[in-house]
């Protein structure tokens, strides 16, 4: 009797052990939980995108009446700041549960959509190069195909009056020459065409590391990199010809990292996933805007930390998601989001500029107008 007195004892005190210990294992569906057991998920990292478009409308003064200048189609680009933010969510492909002595509370991050979590976002702003994108040819945007092939003629004319060699052919020139100018200024009298903006901001998220084939967002894999393509037209039916497109190449992660199993075992401590290092290089059409090095977790090979070295740690070094309230894993953040808002803007400052700027275009087009008229007299006078 005395002996199973003190093996009771024993299996009392081993199983209290126990209790003050901390396990974690991944979810299965026959796992059996007692009612304070956790499940958690580790993070995976997103890449959010805020692009502000502008829409170059042209437009038309004379007299009263302002109106759109249907001459040319609305031109869209991009010319403010791109911000990309890494945005840490859970990973709900693998749920993990944590089993004996439970960790605090505040050792959760929120996986309710509307937590402020500001403190797992990285943000990295890039400007796109202002000497190309500012500095728009207000002129050629309000100037129709036609009228540019003509002056085109003009510049063309000019650079090759030696290879007039009759008089008869100078007179044809001198005579086209002299009736352009007269149309060419009645079209412009009392005639102010200018720019007037509009902006909107597009907002998308991708997961850097998945394939897309979506209106506006599409991949495409060569060699150990993934391309990601930003071009959203789709948004602008009707309402101009966007220009800009952005491309997003990121390393291809190696297999051997994605492929690796975690067993359904329990272990002491806790299960989590470390950051790992991935290349993203990011351009706006032709030109780099930026390359930089961002830590991805789902890369990174799954380890065990112990409870006190977690709670030693600080609270984004290690981190784990739970929700806080009954929703489920549907009401996360998705894969890929995508949205668009107007933005109040200003556009008087363009207008104004544009107007300057295509006045003063005009007037340095008489004057080669003029200039050739007189090279042709001249011209005419030699043969």
């Amino acid at each position: 009797m005395k002996n199973t007195l003190l093996f009771l004892v024993l299996i009392l005190v081993l199983c209290s052990s126990c209790n003050k210990k901390t396990y974690s294992a991944l979810y299965h569906d026959n796992l059996v939980l007692e009612q304070n057991d956790t499940r958690y998920y580790l993070p995976k990292d997103l890449l959010k995108f805020e692009i502000i478009y502008t829409l170059n409308e042209p437009r038309y003064q004379k007299g009263d009446v302002d109106r759109v200048l249907k001459l040319q189609p609305t031109k869209i680009t991009i010319e403010d700041p791109i911000v990309i933010t890494k945005l840490s969510v859970p990973d709900t492909s693998k749920m993990f549960v944590i089993t004996g002595k439970q960790l605090s509370e505040t050792r959760f991050v929120s996986m309710d959509i509307d937590s402020e979590n500001s403190a797992l976002e990285k943000t990295t702003s890039t400007s796109v190069n202002h000497k190309d994108s500012k500095m728009h040819d207000y002129s050629a945007l309000t100037t129709s195909r036609m009228e540019t092939k003509m002056y085109d003629a003009v510049i063309e004319l000019k650079n090759n009056i030696p290879e007039i060699v009759s008089k008869k052919e100078a007179e044809r020139s001198l005579n086209t020459m002299s009736f352009y100018k007269s149309q060419f200024k009645i079209l412009n009298e009392d005639f102010q065409p200018y720019i007037k903006q509009y902006k909107v901001k597009y907002t998308v998220v991708i997961d850097p590391l998945q394939l897309y084939y979506k209106d506006g967002n599409w991949s495409s894999i060569e060699g150990d990199n993934v391309y990601h393509s930003i071009f959203p037209e789709h948004i602008f039916v009707d309402k101009g010809d966007l220009n800009d497109i952005i491309t997003v190449k990121v390393t291809q992660p190696k297999a051997a990292l994605l492929d690796e199993l975690v067993s359904e075992e329990p272990v002491e401590g806790i299960i989590y996933r470390n950051t790992s290092p991935l290349n993203i290089e990011v351009a706006l059409n032709d030109s780099t805007l930026l390359t930089d090095t961002l830590a991805i977790t789902q890369l990174e090979t799954f380890k065990t930390i112990a409870v006190k070295d977690f709670e030693a740690a600080e609270p984004t070094s290690v981190l784990l998601f739970k929700f806080k309230t009954s929703k489920t894993s549907t009401d996360i953040i998705p894969n890929f989001l995508e949205n668009t808002e107007p933005i109040d803007f200003n556009s008087s400052e363009t207008i104004a500029e544009s107007q300057i700027a295509i006045k003063k275009a005009y007037k340095e087009k008489l004057q080669n107008i003029d200039l050739l008229i007189k090279k042709l007299k001249e011209r005419k006078a030699e043969l």
